[in-house]
């Protein structure tokens, strides 16, 4: 069944959406960031490394335990390998995170995966024959259009005008919470159809990956309040451009994109159940 809106829109939304996000976050940069960053960077490490390996590994064991085979093992380990979700971050400082740490940890599992991506792909091919590859200079390019370039030009904004950025990033913000709303619910008028059309391995997976992963990044957090949920969201969040990107290099077949989204679709419900209770439990407290 095709989806009701073109997936092709749906891109457009994303493109200025992605931008506002990333770019509002961006007016938050600064040295407190890096500061926040040296402070913490036994765990900063820690999380890194959880970012990029359980995941996979526990994706290969999942679809080597299953027999999984085709678009559905395809899609759950592309996504598995794409970590630095663009709206990761800002999920994590709405969960509470520490302002200053989590726009760190993010930039640096962004970086990362410019190197750790085409690596998995490697690995991945060696272990499934599947010769599917990419190269350092298309994850290079999507990680740098989508996330780094809008997050430096906020940074640029806050380095030479700090008041003009201290104005814009309240209505920065609250424009892509806005366009975030919209895209969340052109998604799901057209995940519905794709998850009927695939199945609900994916979405189930994409659940059961999340849940995993929000615990990896909560332990290795250890016992601050501030980093745990920057840690846990960073870790759980997976990059879908990141996996299309890699999907399209390969010239995987429609149904590849489609597991995606269902993959995503699970780690989203999981998010947002997790931010709907953190919520609920800022109520309570009156906070």
């Amino acid at each position: 069944m095709s989806p009701p809106i073109p997936l092709q829109w749906v891109g457009f939304i994303a493109l200025p959406t992605l931008f506002t996000v990333m770019f509002a976050i961006g007016l938050m940069l600064g040295p407190a960031q890096v500061a926040a960053a040296m402070t913490r960077r036994t765990i900063l490490l820690a999380v890194l490394f959880a970012a990029v390996v359980p995941l996979p590994v526990v994706t290969i064991v999942a679809v080597e335990l299953f027999q999984l085979r085709g678009p559905v093992a395809v899609g759950l380990l592309l996504m598995a390998i794409s970590p630095g979700a663009p709206f990761a971050l800002r999920k994590a400082i709405d969960a509470g995170a520490h302002r200053d740490f989590a726009p760190a940890l993010h930039i640096a599992i962004v970086a990362l995966a410019v190197v750790t991506v085409p690596l998995s792909v490697a690995i991945l091919d060696a272990l499934f024959s599947a010769n599917f590859q990419v190269t350092y200079g298309q994850i290079g390019r999507q990680v740098f259009v989508v996330q780094l370039l809008p997050l430096l030009a906020g940074a640029l904004v806050r380095y030479l005008k700090p008041g003009l950025a201290a104005w814009l990033e309240p209505r920065a913000a609250r424009l892509g919470n806005g366009l975030v709303a919209v895209f969340s619910a052109v998604t799901l008028i057209d995940i519905v159809p794709i998850i009927a059309g695939i199945g609900w391995v994916p979405t189930a997976a994409g659940a059961g990956m999340a849940v995993l992963a929000l615990i990896t990044g909560a332990l290795v957090a250890g016992r601050d309040p501030e980093i745990r949920p920057a840690a846990a969201i960073a870790v759980a969040m997976r990059n879908p451009g990141l996996a299309l990107t890699m999907a399209e290099a390969n010239h995987a077949p429609p149904v590849v994109s489609a597991v995606i989204m269902g993959y995503t679709a699970g780690v989203a419900l999981v998010v947002s159940a997790l931010l709907w209770h953190k919520r609920r439990q800022t109520r309570a407290l009156g906070l």
